[in-house]
């Protein structure tokens, strides 16, 4: 069903040279659509409830302006409200969009704390209403990842799956690594903050109990600048 909203004089019946081009509100929601679902969607299918052609608006004096109340909702139903300032009136737009997205799939079985490599994963087009939220859509940012939980072949990547290739874990065990001049000193402490390889964290010296700073060389292994 169609809806619109319109004042008292956009109602009434002027002259067919006065009259609104709906085929331009017709183009003007297309475009919107178009440029909102470019990079979004592959093969968009965009087709537009036309208005009714008994509709008789007054020809708009100023630019048209277009309201989009999901700007973020690529596919589905959606509704695009039309206005004009001069004279006033305004009519709704229902448009049903559908199309494609890339995501990343496992190509073979991943166990729980591999790291992901290019060769784990793909890139295949989903139907974009098929896809979760939080799915990964880039190859290189699952790459060099840590799987939280064992993930089966052929399933879709989400954020929620991987974490960054810890070195270090918070609250673990570390061991730490200084040098006094060329003597190499060596003890145990415990990492404050999780951290991945060349990332300077805090550690607790389990001796000294201070709270110092290091840079994570090695897997549990921190060094003392």
């Amino acid at each position: 069903m169609l809806v619109f909203s319109l004042s008292a004089e956009a109602t009434n019946q002027p002259a067919p040279a006065t009259l609104q081009s709906l085929d331009e509100i017709h183009n003007l929601v297309m475009e919107h659509i178009k440029q909102k679902v470019d990079q979004q969607i592959i093969d968009p299918k965009i087709s537009i409830r036309k208005l009714n052609t008994q509709l008789h608006l007054q020809n708009c004096k100023t630019p048209l302006t277009l309201k989009d109340r999901n700007p973020n909702n690529y596919t589905g139903r959606m509704t695009i409200t039309v206005h004009c300032g001069n004279p006033f009136w305004r009519v709704f737009v229902p448009a049903l969009v559908d199309g494609k997205k890339y995501v990343v799939v496992s190509t073979k079985g991943i166990l729980k704390g591999a790291v992901i490599k290019s060769e784990h994963i793909k890139r295949v087009l989903f139907p974009y209403k098929k896809v979760p939220r939080g799915s990964i859509v880039n190859l290189q940012t699952a790459v060099g990842m840590r799987t939280k939980k064992n993930i089966h072949a052929n399933k879709i990547i989400k954020i929620k799956d991987l974490q960054p290739p810890y070195w270090v874990f918070k609250n673990q065990a570390v061991s730490i690594t200084t040098y006094i001049g060329s003597i190499k000193v060596e003890t145990k402490g415990i990492a404050l903050k999780s951290g991945v390889e060349q990332q300077q964290i805090p550690v607790r010296n389990s001796s000294s109990k201070k709270v110092i700073k290091g840079i994570v060389i090695a897997p549990n292994h921190i060094l003392i600048p």
